[in-house]
């Protein structure tokens, strides 16, 4: 019997030891696969998703040159999305962790970012013309072949930021959208307006639009604006901010920030009347668009750069500033009309600065933020 017991008690004591053992083991892994104290915990992955043309792409005319035909996205990185972005990383903002996802193409109209897809308002391109109706998505991508900062493959920028957004399931949180387009379209109607008056002068030695060819391409671009252009642009950011808004199949069921980015005036000194024109549609963008789109708030930088009085002191000294239009080095053939500042209409690195901080305003203002 007490040999016996002898066995049994050495068992207990065998088990219990491999007992504490494996309990010791499982500490150590739990302890192995546990944070340390103190340690820095991973933020979490925000997206930032940002569509538009040369302005959101930080595209300027010299690093183009200077950098052809090398022309890597690498070297326009310090544009507005990703001074916008910077702004983001601040605590009172989103924080640190945010990754900017840019599709945004350089020469896009308004036409180009919503594409070919009619379920989105899109048309079937009849032409390659900008002016007319070329719905073709980015041409400096898909005709130039050259590089963007995020592939948009064959898609529209508007078909792309609807694939991120997954219907309301994206895969990674997304934090804030900021879309600008339009500016192009202002370039084409221009373009035509001069081409157009050009014409009848040569055929006709006058035009319907005025008594000079100055006076006729400035009421040409008036009228145009007002009638054609302006209308164009508002009811294709209605198309745009709506498809990301939609609940529908297929739409982005976004709710959040929305920033819609709003145009200053490079030309003010070379196109007389054209600061009454911008400002005009900033303000009709504002009253009558983005009043039906709750969770849009419009970063208008016209103010900061143009001011309220056409032609001031002031505004030149902005436009030096804040724009290439000044710039020695990307000077174009000069109309006479401001020797020496008719350059690149893009923003200089202050002038990104700046929109960034007019973004940024508006998103702090953003109620669905």
């Amino acid at each position: 019997m007490q040999a016996m017991h002898g066995s049994a008690g050495s068992q207990r004591s065998r088990g219990f030891l491999i007992g504490c053992c494996m309990a010791l083991v499982l500490m150590a892994s739990a302890l192995a696969l546990a944070p340390a104290a103190g340690a820095a915990v991973a933020p979490e992955q925000k997206v930032y998703l940002a569509g538009g043309d040369s302005i959101s792409y930080g595209y300027s005319q010299q690093k183009f040159n200077e950098n052809f035909p090398s022309e890597a996205p690498v070297f326009f990185e310090e544009g507005v999305v990703n001074q916008t972005n910077k702004l983001l990383q601040k605590a009172e903002e989103l924080g640190k962790g945010v990754k900017p996802v840019n599709y945004a193409c350089p020469g896009e109209t308004s036409n180009g970012f919503i594409g070919e897809n009619e379920a989105l308002g899109g048309k079937p391109s009849t032409s390659n013309d900008k002016r007319e109706t070329d719905y073709h998505p980015c041409s400096y991508h898909n005709q130039s072949g050259l590089p963007l900062h995020a592939s948009l493959g064959t898609h529209s920028q508007l078909e792309e930021l609807l694939a991120n957004l997954k219907e309301g399931a994206p895969a990674h949180p997304i934090k804030l959208v900021t879309v600008n387009i339009g500016s192009n379209d202002e370039l084409a109607a221009i373009a035509k307006c001069e081409e157009e008056v050009g014409t009848e002068f040569v055929n006709e030695g006058k035009s319907k639009y005025g008594a000079t060819p100055e006076e006729a391409v400035t009421n040409c671009i008036g009228f145009t604006a007002t009638n054609v252009t302006f209308p164009h642009i508002i009811g294709n950011l209605a198309k745009i901010l709506g498809a990301i808004d939609s609940t529908n199949p297929g739409g982005g069921h976004y709710a959040g920030a929305i920033v819609l980015m709003g145009y200053y005036n490079p030309d003010s000194f070379v196109l007389p009347g054209s600061d009454q024109l911008q400002k005009g549609l900033n303000h009709a963008i504002e009253t009558e668009l983005v009043p039906a789109f709750p969770n849009v708030t419009y970063a208008n930088p016209f103010p900061k750069i143009n001011g309220e009085v056409e032609g001031t002191t002031k505004e030149k000294a902005n436009i030096a500033k804040y724009t290439e239009m000044c710039n020695p080095n990307v000077q174009k053939p000069s109309t006479g009309k401001d020797p020496g500042c008719e350059g690149d209409i893009h923003p200089s690195l202050a002038g990104y600065k700046l929109l960034a901080k007019v973004n940024n305003e508006a998103y702090l203002a953003n109620p669905a933020k």
